[in-house]
């Protein structure tokens, strides 16, 4: 099945073309400003844009629905991706650190040449296409054999495309007569009788059957039309319509309907993990020396080891140790069964208020400064947790959860969250907890990941909502 990023390679070469001559045609008014220009140079910064364009191309998806935008959204999406390969090209001068008097002017030119011949090549190639396909002398006719619903539906989806290889030359409608009407400007050519003799006396390629509740004749006609050469198509969606996200792909051979609540694009995950693995390092280390100083505070209150660690579950049900700055004394643990009396959380967590556990001074001070979440920042790194997801829960916990309630374990858990943001000291209800990771696994983005990694420093410095 074509992805986004090789089935639009014909708009792919279009642009290279484009911004590689904007490049050029930018140098040269360039070199007639300033004749000292160096040539050799000129031809480095060239050759890697169109790798750095390549690099734009894999981590975006520029392309996605290009035969349908209009002139507007087709100008914003240039700009948008151009803006971002010159952003990406002045990161790798500057990295390099390439010496030109020129430089920044040919990037700013290349930057407004480029938006202007990468829209007139886009707009000129589209519409060459949907010229070439309209007049396609051999496109492939097609029969639609359906319900009145079904076939309306039908008629739309292949109405929608901008650009098809079908030309419908036949529409049945089998659970009513309506030979002589038309649908969506369709004429119906046959009724349930009518299917057999209309498909043998005219030009049909292939055929697309839906009749929902009646599987049997579906594959009583696809028999049919099979046994004289014709492709067959029946429509399976209308029993999953409600289904979102659907896609037909292969599992090990076998053919099959995939669906997912969201398709989450590489780059974002990919960036994810940079942000993640960036702040893990900087944490671990901020980790490290923070250990130095309250390290042996813990131990001289609380004789034993200064990190606490206990099995949490993460994504899906996947167990992991977590870490942190032990708070408490040794025997917790044991004393959780005999306070949950006084747990003020109404579902399946536990958090009471002045938990005598804690260890008296520096135990308060560095759960009310967050300062014992820190060793979680190697947590991160080994790739367990994220800086921003939900809050893993202990074995137990997780025991009690209802079905629907598995719903905030579908993503990594996280350091920091929007429970945490959200006034944590405040919500004593677990449903309202599930809700809130919900809304942020629903929505999630990288910019929303980034605002609450800095709503957590201000909730941090404020030491509002401590546990």
């Amino acid at each position: 099945m074509k992805r986004g990023r090789t089935k639009h390679l014909d708009f792919i070469c279009g642009d290279i073309l484009a911004l590689e001559l904007s490049y050029l045609t930018a140098a040269f008014l360039v070199r007639t400003l300033w004749p000292k220009a160096e040539v050799s140079w000129n031809l480095q910064q060239g050759i890697s844009m169109i790798f750095i364009m390549f690099t734009v191309i894999f981590f975006t998806e520029g392309y996605k629905d290009i035969l349908s935008r209009g002139y507007l959204k087709e100008m914003l999406a240039v700009i948008r991706q151009m803006a971002l390969i010159l952003a990406v090209d002045a990161v790798y001068i500057l990295a390099f650190w390439f010496e030109g008097i020129y430089t920044w002017g040919l990037q700013c030119l290349t930057l407004l040449l480029g938006v202007l011949f990468i829209y007139v090549e886009r707009i000129t190639l589209k519409r060459w296409l949907k010229r070439k396909f309209s007049k396609l002398k051999y496109a492939r006719t097609i029969m639609i054999i359906a319900t009145e619903d079904q076939a309306e539906r039908l008629i739309a989806h292949i109405q929608s495309r901008a650009i098809t290889i079908f030309r419908i030359s036949g529409l049945a409608v089998v659970d009513q007569d309506m030979k002589g009407q038309t649908i969506r400007g369709v004429p119906v050519t046959a009724n349930r009788q009518e299917i057999i003799e209309y498909v043998g006396s005219h030009i049909i390629d292939e055929v697309l059957i839906s009749v929902p509740g009646d599987s049997a004749y579906e594959s009583e006609l696809a028999r049919e039309f099979l046994q004289v050469g014709l492709v067959v198509h029946i429509y399976m969606e209308q029993r999953f319509e409600e289904l979102p996200n659907r896609r037909q792909e292969q599992i090990s051979g076998m053919n099959v309907l995939t669906c997912f609540n969201r398709e989450i694009p590489l780059w974002m995950l990919f960036c994810k993990r940079v942000i993640d693995c960036a702040g893990g390092a900087l944490g671990s280390i901020l980790a490290v020396l923070i250990g130095l100083v309250i390290g042996p505070i813990i131990y001289i209150k609380s004789p034993g080891p200064i990190i606490f660690s206990q099995i949490r579950v993460g994504r899906n049900g996947r167990k992991f140790r977590i870490y942190k700055f032990r708070s408490m004394r040794l025997d917790a643990e044991k004393e959780l069964e005999g306070l949950m009396a006084q747990n003020k959380m109404k579902g399946n967590m536990f958090k009471i208020d002045d938990d005598p556990r804690i260890i008296p001074g520096i135990g308060r001070f560095i759960r009310r400064t967050s300062l014992d979440e820190f060793p979680q920042f190697f947590n991160v790194l080994k790739g367990d947790m994220s800086l921003v997801g939900t809050r893993p829960p202990t074995e137990a916990e997780y025991q009690q959860y209802s079905f629907y309630q598995n719903k905030r374990l579908a993503m990594k858990p996280g350091i920091t969250g929007m429970w945490q943001i959200s006034g944590r000291s405040e919500i004593t209800d677990f449903d309202e907890v599930v809700k809130l990771d919900s809304q942020y696994i629903d929505s999630w983005t990288i910019e929303k990941d980034i605002k609450i990694i800095l709503k957590t420093v201000v909730v941090v410095l404020k030491k509002s909502g401590s546990a």
